[in-house]
């Protein structure tokens, strides 16, 4: 980091930082795609942090100056461009558009593009590979490779929800990333957050044919499968399409058998077993006496907002997850 330099997000991991035209380009390409970078005014002071949670990295890139990115055909990963700073022109697939922080952009795998960044344009960057979001939509009940818009407005709730969710936790990674990084359980369950927006929020609808309605055997049959993968996985937050997948059905058709059967959702179900996980961890450790913090019982059972965990936790139990540590 150059002495002037402001501070940057994830800025404890450093990656790439460099003067030079040449190597950046390398360098960086060898991490996203192998590309063309020119200079197109100002001097050039790149920095580039990138943080890796499971199947997901997080980057924070600036040039510094005004350049242009020729990546030419580009490598087999999606790259959501969350722009924090600054302004950036792309063309791709035909389209030409302007992104900033208002519009996110979605560059889709192999697809050939060009981009010009603002000499002030600092950008949040989610990589993921494409068999990962393939395996993903096929674990949704979709045969076909998922559909994103090139750009998306911040206008959008769900985007701009999503959008501020990042950020908040890029800032969280930023300041107690070894903390995080430290349970197995809570980094899991940050990666599963960022990829479920591949499936939700930014996979454009498809016209998918509903599934049939199950009979009453195979529903019974279907909902306990459901039950008996949450049962033995209450150290993590699990997706919908996880617990479908194991349920051998759709998402759509699980949740349509938990609440033929008065169970609710399939996902509150799952967080009522972690929440039972939690309070027997708790309570066993409380009657033990074992030195153990709450935060730790919490993240150990996929719950990384202590908040919220806190209040979920009174309204199943009672009381503050403290209480039954102190008094059980």
């Amino acid at each position: 980091m150059s002495p002037t330099a402001a501070p940057q997000l994830l800025d404890a991991y450093p990656l790439v930082r460099s003067r030079s035209v040449a190597d950046a380009s390398e360098r960086i390409g060898r991490i996203f795609s192998r590309h063309q970078l020119a200079l197109r005014g100002g001097e050039l002071d790149v920095r580039h942090n990138q943080l890796r949670l499971n199947e997901v990295s997080l980057n924070v890139l600036r040039y510094g100056a005004e350049v242009s990115i020729d990546p030419g055909e580009r490598g087999d990963f999606y790259l959501v461009q969350l722009p924090l700073a600054g302004s950036a022109e792309l063309a791709s697939g035909g389209q030409r558009v302007h992104v900033d922080p208002g519009v996110l952009s979605v560059l889709q795998p192999q697809a050939r593009s060009h981009m010009v960044w603002s000499g002030d344009c600092t950008m949040l960057l989610v990589q993921v590979p494409r068999q990962v979001v393939d395996r993903r939509a096929a674990g949704m009940g979709s045969g076909a490779a998922p559909r994103f818009a090139l750009t998306r407005s911040r206008r959008d709730p769900a985007v701009a929800a999503w959008w501020q969710a990042v950020l908040d936790l890029t800032h969280n990674l930023d300041q107690f990333g070894p903390q995080w990084l430290g349970q197995p359980a809570a980094a899991a369950a940050m990666s599963e957050f960022l990829l479920g927006a591949f499936t939700s929020m930014l996979c454009e609808p498809s016209a998918a044919p509903a599934e049939a309605i199950t009979a009453p055997r195979a529903d019974a049959r279907c909902l306990q499968r459901a039950k008996d993968f949450v049962h033995a996985h209450t150290d993590r937050a699990l997706s919908l399409a996880e617990i479908a997948r194991h349920a051998c059905v759709g998402p759509r058709t699980l949740e349509a058998v938990f609440q033929r059967h008065g169970e609710g959702s399939p996902m509150a179900y799952a967080r009522h077993w972690r929440l039972q996980a939690a309070h027997r961890a708790l309570q066993a450790a409380a009657r033990d006496g074992r030195p153990v913090s709450v935060t730790d019982v919490a993240l150990a059972h996929g719950f990384l907002h202590m908040g919220r965990f806190a209040a979920q936790y009174r309204a199943a139990f009672g009381c503050a997850p403290s209480h039954t540590l102190r008094w059980h």
